[in-house]
């Protein structure tokens, strides 16, 4: 209603309301009280997806600007720098066996005998085979000796009547000029060397023939002859599979057989590892991968030593997000045992100044793209997207999203991936 003049009975005054009853003052006063209200609700009441946690649940780090050494940290296994695989070559039976796990042998050492009699006898059988062949070259080569001899013999023959021929026909020339024969009786002897002479050419001409196909004939059965020899050694070779030997000189692992054993074509039966000779074998985060590449420099720690070493090769197959690498010693160390774990220091690049983050589970919670800023107070903490560079086992190279003297979550949050901002709390004592 209103504000109107009030009259009363006595006097004829007019009284005035208040000026905190007055109707525009009340409706401002309701209207403040609720921005008050709002503003209230809007600074008390969390943002939306806030997540209440315990303050001492969380690893909290700085980020600070300072040297950055570019390495990773890996843990190596060590093994034998040449291992040497011992397969079985045939089905068989272990006959014997002749050395032991664990021992030193050389090249060549017998290591057991195997029995298998359907081989022997497909052996014996098959040698016999080539053996009898080979008996038909040598035969087929006497064959073309004979010719070739047969040949030169009637060269030598006809080059003998020839030879007679004109000693005759000289002795009848001198007495027909001493008036004893006429020519009548000489042309005879005239015509047996003309006719020799003839002979001899057309033999010689034949012989010359025959020459290259006898050469080219020797050729075929001796390269017949050699690949006979060659199938029967490889049918020898058979019945060698039977007598297991070191393929090298090194140390017999993982050698278990036992008399009376059958074996199969294929069948592992042990290993010669190099002795005194080593790699190592780690795997690396497949973040690194471009990277990696042979000849890359590290350090491993040998019983308290440090030794240079360099990646020696690179396996590009991933698994389960990790690469193996092997790496090869500089100097070789003398106290190295297989099986053995070393710690590995592998360089990636020189130490420089960057912004750095501490590393933690919040690298692999969210792959570097985004982590939690404390504020001033650090009682609350909101989600931040980030770019990161390097990394070491340290720290992260950060190149955008932060800045030094901040303090960031590194670590407890990784149930709350989809949380953006954090109210932390005190726990009780």
């Amino acid at each position: 209603m209103p504000d109107t003049p009030l009259k009363t009975a006595r006097t004829d005054r007019i009284l005035s309301l208040p000026w905190w009853r007055r109707r525009p003052f009340q409706i401002g006063a309701a209207a403040a009280v609720v921005g008050i209200l709002t503003l209230s609700a809007f600074i008390v009441l969390p943002p939306p997806n806030t997540v209440t946690v315990a303050a001492d649940s969380l690893d909290t780090g700085e980020v600070t600007r300072a040297a950055f050494q570019d390495y990773v940290a890996l843990r190596a296994a060590v093994e034998p720098l040449d291992i040497t695989y011992i397969t079985a070559e045939t089905n068989g039976r272990v006959i014997s066996v002749a050395a032991s796990d664990g021992i030193m042998v050389t090249s060549g050492q017998p290591l057991a005998m195997l029995g298998n009699p359907d081989l022997t006898l497909q052996v014996s059988s098959r040698e016999a085979d080539i053996s009898a062949r080979l008996s038909d070259t040598n035969n087929q080569l006497m064959n073309l000796q004979t010719q070739q001899q047969t040949s030169e013999q009637a060269v030598a023959d006809v080059a003998y009547a020839l030879h007679r021929a004109e000693e005759e026909l000289s002795k009848r020339q001198m007495l027909r000029e001493h008036g004893v024969y006429n020519d009548a009786a000489v042309q005879t002897y005239i015509d047996e060397v003309a006719y020799q002479t003839q002979r001899l050419a057309a033999l010689k001409s034949q012989q010359a023939q025959q020459a290259q196909f006898y050469t080219r004939q020797r050729q075929q059965i001796l390269a017949s002859a050699n690949d006979l020899r060659q199938s029967r050694e490889e049918v020898r070779k058979g019945l060698n599979a039977l007598n297991l030997t070191a393929p090298m000189q090194g140390r017999l692992t993982d050698f278990n057989l036992k008399p009376g054993q059958a074996v199969k074509m294929g069948d592992p039966l042990g290993e010669v590892d190099s002795e005194g000779t080593y790699k190592l074998k780690a795997e690396v985060d497949e973040f690194y991968l471009s990277r990696l590449s042979v000849g890359l420099k590290a350090t491993a720690n040998v019983h308290g030593k440090d030794t240079a070493v360099h990646i020696s090769k690179v396996f590009p197959q991933v698994n389960n997000g990790r690469i193996t690498v092997e790496l090869e010693f500089d100097q070789m160390p003398a106290d190295l045992k297989r099986g053995e774990t070393v710690d590995v220091r592998l360089s990636l690049g020189a130490t420089e100044m960057a912004l750095l983050a501490p590393s933690g589970a919040w690298l692999n919670d969210t792959g570097g793209a985004s982590i939690f800023v404390l504020t001033g107070s650090g009682d609350k903490a909101s989600r931040r997207t980030i770019t990161v560079g390097r990394r070491n086992p340290e720290y992260v190279e950060i190149l955008s999203g932060l800045k030094p003297g901040e303090h960031v979550v590194t670590g407890g949050a990784s149930n709350l991936l989809k949380a953006q901002h954090l109210r932390l709390t005190k726990s009780a004592k």
